[in-house]
Parts: C-alpha cells; sequence; structure tokens
C-alpha cells in the first residue's frame, strides 16, 4: 500500500538521508523530487497520525524505528537549488547544477543533503532552499525493523557527518553560490553554539548581520544586549531590517513568555536604534 506522508522537514530525524542512495534530483517549475533509498525512519508522532488504521496495528508491537528500501520525496516551493558531483573514479570532473530564483532570500535556512548518486555514480551534494512542504511517497510494507546499533550516532550518523565535511573541503575550490551562502549560515550556527559571554564583537556582529538566522527570541535579546556592552554599531541597515523583522513577528507571539521576551527586545532596540 502506497501512502504519500507530510514530512516536517529534511532535517529532522523522521528521514535521515545520511545513509541513503539517490536519484539525480528533478526540478519541475518550483518543485524538487528525487527517489532515495534505504532511508532511516523514524516514526513520530507527526508520521504515525497519518497511517492507516489497520497498518498502526500492523506495526505496533515493533521498534519504531525503521527502515524504507525506496521512496519518492517531494520538496515543493524551490526558491534554489545547487547539485554537485564528482570526486570518484569514473566522474574525474566535478559538476555543479545551479539555479536561483528572485524570490531566494539569503538570510533564511538553505538545506543540505549528501547522499551517494546512483547514476551517475558519484558523490553528491544537494543545496536547496524552500518555502513550501516535504512529502515523501512510501510503500508501507516495505518498511523494515533495523536494531539501536544501526541506528546509533556512533556507528551511524557520525562516519556520515565526518564523510560530508570531507566532502566539502575538497570542493572548497568549486563552490556553487548556494553553497557558499550554506557555509556562511554554518559559521552563524557554530558562533551561536558558543557561551555568549565569550563571543568577541566581531562574532556579535556576525551574528546581528545574520539574525533572522536565530529563531530563538531569547537568545536574540541577549546577543543585543551583549552587542550594547561591546559597542557594536548597527549600521542603518540594519536598523529598519530588524524594524520591519518586529512588526512581522509580532502576529507569531503565541506565549505569555515571548510577549514578555518580545517588549524587552522592544525597548532595548529603542536604546540602541
Amino acid at each position: 500500500m502506497k501512502i504519500k506522508l507530510k514530512t516536517q522537514s529534511l532535517d529532522d530525524w523522521e528521514l535521515n538521508l545520511f545513509e541513503s542512495y539517490s536519484t539525480l534530483p528533478i526540478i519541475i517549475g518550483k518543485t524538487m523530487i528525487f527517489g532515495a533509498y534505504n532511508v532511516d525512519f523514524e516514526m513520530t508522532d507527526n508520521i504515525w497520525h497519518q497511517l492507516p488504521e489497520e497498518y498502526k496495528k500492523k506495526i505496533y508491537k515493533y521498534n519504531l524505528k525503521k527502515m524504507i528500501k525506496s521512496m519518492l520525496i517531494t520538496v515543493t516551493d524551490i526558491t534554489a537549488y545547487s547539485f554537485g558531483f564528482g570526486y570518484n573514479i569514473k566522474l574525474k570532473d566535478s559538476i555543479t547544477m545551479e539555479e536561483i530564483s528572485k524570490n531566494f532570500d539569503e538570510n533564511k535556512k538553505i538545506n543540505f543533503l549528501t547522499p551517494g548518486c546512483d547514476f551517475p555514480n558519484s558523490s553528491m551534494s544537494v543545496y536547496f532552499q524552500y518555502l513550501g512542504e516535504v512529502y515523501a511517497e512510501v510503500e508501507l510494507d516495505e518498511l523494515v525493523a533495523i536494531s539501536d546499533e544501526e541506528n546509533s550516532f556512533q556507528y551511524s550518523i557520525m562516519p556520515k557527518l565526518m564523510e560530508a565535511s570531507n566532502y566539502r573541503k575538497r570542493r572548497e575550490n568549486n563552490t556553487g553560490k548556494l553553497e557558499k551562502i550554506y557555509n556562511e549560515q554554518l559559521t552563524v550556527k557554530n558562533i551561536v553554539n558558543k557561551n555568549i559571554d565569550e563571543l568577541s564583537k566581531e562574532e556579535v556582529q556576525k551574528i546581528l548581520d545574520n539574525f533572522l538566522l536565530i529563531d530563538d527570541l531569547k537568545y536574540l535579546v541577549k546577543v543585543i544586549k551583549k552587542s550594547k556592552e561591546l559597542e557594536v554599531i548597527i549600521s542603518d541597515k540594519l536598523k529598519n531590517e530588524i524594524k520591519h523583522w518586529l512588526r512581522d513577528i509580532q502576529i507569531k507571539i503565541k506565549t505569555e513568555e515571548d510577549e514578555k521576551i518580545y517588549q524587552e527586545l522592544k525597548e532595548i532596540l529603542k536604546e540602541q536604534l
């Protein structure tokens, strides 16, 4: 029985593509489609609620960590993509295919995948940004249980992370625009992971310049306070961007705690701006 599941995103653990193989992605309009094989699959509440009742009974007694032998993944409303191939015996020269649309936003998240490509038989990197949804079309009867050891971070995920890192290093002299932006975003994420008291003036400036990548209001308040402490200069362009952003996020405030943080942020910014 085939079913089309709406996933939360491609970087959640619902779909783990680190050890998978994939077909060459196809772009149709603003939609990206590709086949993926041997995909680690986490039976989250989101996925569980989309399953037919008879299938829930069928898998209830099994481990909730599964492996799907094959699936068709569809990503809608693509704003940019960059596919890179190469660095194996059969394909000596690397190839990059890239397209960036007018509604691409450098301040919004760029997704990154490194599945092996079945044709051409090659290593592959896929960078893309999307504003829509991610769907996985699967054959439910092809779900197979896999052991905790096979799914463990140490034995399964970590080697692939290292492989992806080494692959990026080999390609650093032949990168597309999207990959460069992704690497810049990765730098910001690494800075965010540091203790805020240890941030330098330059690091605080970089976070502020990329503030749209920060989805934690409480953290952003701390950064703004730190910028005042370090006397970071906020440009007129950045001031206007923050003002517009404050107006936009107001309608997204849902909890009382977020409202308090939002008001605190406004007060701090009044002094800064």
